[in-house]
């Protein structure tokens, strides 16, 4: 009988030392790979050489990640450029920066007509670099985590859609998005001038 109650003790003492299944399902589980790939070689700020870049690039599909969607990729022009590098910089905005809203906060049409979301969360770089045929940044943001951008520019379909103001909604970025676990393998991106938000 005594080594019944040991035998039983011990598979009770056993099962309790176990993590139930369900965590160990979930410590299996894998973990997506990252759409952008960490690059510790990725630093500095290397700014485009004229105005060519200069907008907001809209996402051509919903980027979300919670109650967060991506609005913009905001790309300054040279004197936005300027103030940045001398050091005229504010906690909300940067030359290359990405501007996330929260579709669960208040929410008003603007003189444009476009949904303004009263909460923003804005990624400024701690790394940028923008050419004629690329934008890379990387960032992060307290709600947000690491993020993670590199798309290639179609430097022909910019300029065409800068004739038109952007109205005719051909994408002219297309590339790969991490925020912070959640990967993007495949972003695309539309142009406008001027004041979006």
């Amino acid at each position: 009988m005594r080594k019944a109650l040991l035998a039983a003790a011990s598979v009770v003492l056993l099962a309790a030392c176990s993590p139930p299944a369900e965590q160990v399902e979930q410590a299996k589980a894998p973990v997506a790979e990252p759409a952008v790939p960490v690059d510790p070689t990725f630093t500095g700020l290397t700014r485009p050489k004229g105005d060519d870049q200069f907008g907001y690039y809209l996402p051509t599909a919903e980027v979300k990640v919670g109650d967060y969607r991506l609005d913009n990729l905001h790309i300054a022009g040279q004197m936005g450029f300027n103030d940045w590098e001398r050091g005229e910089r504010t906690k909300t905005y940067a030359p290359v920066m990405l501007e996330f809203v929260d579709i669960t906060s208040p929410a008003r049409k603007n003189a444009l007509g476009n949904v303004v979301y009263s909460v923003k969360l804005k990624v400024l770089p701690d790394a940028y670099a923008v050419t004629d045929e690329r934008i890379r940044l990387v960032g992060k943001h307290p709600k947000l985590g690491d993020v993670r951008l590199d798309v290639k520019l179609d430097p022909a379909a910019l300029k065409k859609t800068k004739g038109t103001k952007g109205k005719d909604g051909v994408t002219v970025a297309d590339g790969a998005l991490q925020v912070g676990d959640t990967p993007f393998k495949a972003v695309a991106f539309t142009w406008r001038g001027g004041d979006w938000g």
